[in-house]
């Protein structure tokens, strides 16, 4: 953060989005690997990278009605980088996208193990860098997560009650 705040954080946000979304994208398909695996990462990248700029700028908002310093820069590449970890997951999808028989092969389970604490891992380093960046213990760091939570859903829920359907949430 003090040389370049913004080293790598585009292609770590776009990498995130695809080891986050992907998969959900071709899970509709019921096809995994080939055009499709393409197609759905180049959405999810440009998701993941939306996705962090909206963040960013929610996380300098709500840092400052609680008294944090951190500008929309800092908390982009916080996000970022924290998010290494699940990017790492993304060689769980080598046997996948080659068309192996994951079920066969037995790493389903063991997949969603090493997601599950590679999850906990990107978790605790958010914490640990808002925690820096605010100049916030560890408890005010999980409040103001939990308030950024607060400031997404509220107009998700209206937009639900606008449209009258369940299918945002």
């Amino acid at each position: 953060l003090r040389y370049n705040p913004s080293y790598m954080v585009l292609p770590i946000a776009a990498l995130l989005g695809i080891s986050l979304l992907s998969l959900r994208f071709e899970a509709r398909d019921a096809i995994i690997g080939g055009s499709s695996f393409i197609g759905s990462s180049l959405v999810s990248a440009l998701l993941g990278i939306g996705v962090l700029v909206l963040l960013s700028h929610l996380f300098s908002l709500s840092g400052k009605w609680m008294g944090g310093k951190a500008d929309s820069t800092k908390f982009r590449a916080a996000l970022a980088w924290s998010g290494v970890p699940i990017v790492a997951s993304l060689l769980l999808l080598l046997p996948l996208f080659f068309g192996l028989n994951s079920e066969l092969l037995g790493i389903t389970g063991l997949s969603v193990f090493i997601r599950w604490i590679l999850g906990a891992w990107s978790l605790y380093l958010l914490l640990s860098m808002i925690s820096e960046l605010q100049n916030f213990s560890m408890l005010r760091s999980i409040f103001q997560i939990i308030l950024v939570g607060i400031v997404i859903t509220i107009p998700l829920l209206f937009i639900n009650v606008l449209i009258g359907t369940g299918a945002i949430l």
